[in-house]
């Protein structure tokens, strides 16, 4: 079944300027580009129409012959920030409508958002045609923005993190966000640091690492990275990734914490690399389901990526899933592998972020069970290029889910700079 692609481009100009840390501006105009994906186009489909209509204002439309016109581009022009419907037309030489759809967009200044919309056939013709919208994202009726003073949170304060930060695992806890991350000192050493935060934006850090390195011949004496942490019976626990040498084996280890700042190391991993596949894997996150505990990992055997499973009945004696991996590379967009998965359930639905192999954009997949995974047909749904102002044009990575009452956001780290990307913190939110 063939699909039509179009790819629709937000620009927004005559931003007002002001505070815009914690208001959205309404004000300005903008255009919105549809580029249309001609050779992929079902058969049949010879025009593509857009229609742009809004209580108050004049309808703006626009219409793109596949076969004639020189730019397989559609554009609207001239339009002012707000609720507009969008709705999108595909149709033959006789402009009898093949596929047809709608949807409310809502253009914001000042955030990149992203808006998918699904194209169903009228009757005429087979098939379906998707349109990805780059200026944000949207799966299932949901708007994510990028944080508009993204990066939250930057290295290069002392010796642990002069080379950037990483890997945020955030716990909302005692009416505040409380974030651990690594800090990279330059030389491939890491250190788990610690900050806090009652908005999730305005960050105050520990000023020294919280879990260092083992000893040396220990097997976590090179480098620590933080995986999930949980807070259970008033006890955290951090479930983290340790290795001796960054280019053998990688484990995961376990420490526990009164405070989430004095943790103390169980000695050895309670889960350990294998072969093939697996031969490092990284802690990523854990998921509490019916009494088990599902550990989700990544596999790395350069230069490949897998996503495994392990589960326990005590949080500590872990048994991979025989059924490993549970998630792989499938698509272009994912490059030689996927990872750092983090799990959200919402409406009886499990729904897992993750990333690809060269930190280009996130994906999307649900399940039922935890285990069995259908992947969102419209990833990425949010590319390093949609990153406010580029401050992670170069390497999007380690996305975290984290939902306090209706405010979800999904924290990962950036790198703009394309040589030696030194890493900084930001946020999406979801807007509804």
């Amino acid at each position: 079944m063939k699909k039509l692609v179009i790819i629709l481009v937000f620009i927004l100009v005559n931003i007002s300027c002001s505070d815009q840390s914690n208001i959205i501006n309404i004000q300005g105009s903008g255009k919105v580009l549809l580029k249309i994906d001609r050779a992929n186009a079902p058969s049949g489909v010879v025009y593509v129409s857009a229609i742009l209509t809004r209580d108050g204002f004049s309808p703006i439309t626009s219409t793109l012959n596949l076969l004639s016109d020189s730019t397989a581009d559609l554009l609207l022009s001239d339009i002012q920030a707000g609720i507009w419907h969008l709705k999108v037309d595909a149709m033959n030489d006789s402009m009898v409508i093949l596929y047809t759809g709608e949807t409310d967009v809502n253009i914001l200044a000042g955030f990149t958002t992203n808006v998918n919309l699904s194209l169903q056939p009228t009757g005429q013709g087979t098939g379906s045609i998707y349109i990805y919208v780059t200026w944000g994202t949207q799966n299932t009726n949901i708007n994510w923005v990028d944080y508009l003073n993204n990066p939250i949170l930057s290295g290069g304060n002392n010796n642990f993190d002069y080379y950037g930060i990483a890997q945020p695992v955030v716990l909302y806890d005692e009416g505040k966000y409380k974030m651990w991350y690594y800090g990279d000192e330059g030389s491939g050493r890491h250190y788990v640091l610690y900050a806090e935060s009652y908005d999730g934006i305005a960050w105050v850090k520990y000023p020294s690492p919280v879990l260092l390195p083992g000893s040396q011949g220990s097997w976590d004496s090179w480098a620590v990275h933080p995986g999930f942490v949980l807070k259970e019976n008033n006890i955290y626990k951090m479930y983290y990734t340790g290795f001796a040498d960054q280019y053998d084996q990688w484990y995961i280890g376990l420490a526990t914490s009164t405070d989430g700042i004095n943790w103390t190391k169980k000695p050895t991993p309670i889960l350990y690399s294998g072969s093939g596949w697996e031969y490092q894997v990284a802690s990523c996150f854990l998921l509490k389901k019916d009494s088990l505990y599902y550990l989700y990992y990544t596999g790395r055997n350069m230069p490949e990526y897998k996503i495994g499973l392990a589960i326990s009945s005590d949080g500590i004696n872990f048994t991979k899933y025989s059924g490993n991996p549970i998630l792989v590379n499938e698509f272009a967009w994912e490059n030689s592998g996927v990872l750092y998965p983090a799990i959200d359930r919402e409406n009886n639905t499990y729904k897992m972020i993750y990333m690809d192999a060269q930190g280009r954009g996130f994906g999307l997949a649900y399940s039922s069970d935890g285990i069995n995974w259908t992947k969102d047909p419209s990833n990425p749904f949010f590319r390093r290029e949609n990153t406010a102002n580029g401050w992670g044009s170069k390497n999007i990575a380690y996305p975290f889910v984290v939902k306090v009452n209706n405010d979800f956001r999904i924290y990962y780290s950036g790198a703009k700079n394309s040589y030696n990307p030194i890493y900084k913190i930001g946020f999406l939110r979801r807007t509804n």
